[in-house]
C-alpha cells in the first residue's frame, strides 16, 4: 500500500513512502521535461518571428502577440514571486 496509516493514541498521521516520494519525483522532472521542451518552442518560433513576415504584420499579429506576453508575464510573476504573488 502507498499510504501506511500509523496510529497514535486518538491521532493518525499518513506516512508518505520511499514509492510515493519517488513518484513525485518523477512527475516534477515529466513536468520540467515538458516545460523545457514549451520554452525550446517559444524560443525557435521568437527567432523566427512567430511565423510572421514583416510587411505583413497586422494588428491582429500584435494583439496576438500581446496576449502571449501576458500569459508569460503571468508565469514568470509565478515562478519569480512578483507582481501579484510578490
Amino acid at each position: 500500500m502507498l499510504i501506511d496509516l500509523i496510529s497514535l493514541g486518538n491521532e493518525a498521521l499518513l506516512v508518505l513512502t520511499k514509492e510515493q516520494k519517488r513518484t513525485a519525483l518523477d512527475a516534477f522532472i515529466e513536468h520540467k521535461a515538458r516545460i523545457d521542451e514549451m520554452l525550446e518552442r517559444l524560443q525557435a518560433a521568437s527567432a523566427d518571428h512567430f511565423e510572421t513576415n514583416p510587411d505583413d504584420i497586422r494588428w491582429g499579429d500584435a494583439g496576438f502577440l500581446g496576449d502571449i506576453a501576458n500569459d508569460l508575464q503571468h508565469i514568470t510573476d509565478r515562478v519569480f514571486k512578483e507582481g501579484e504573488y510578490a
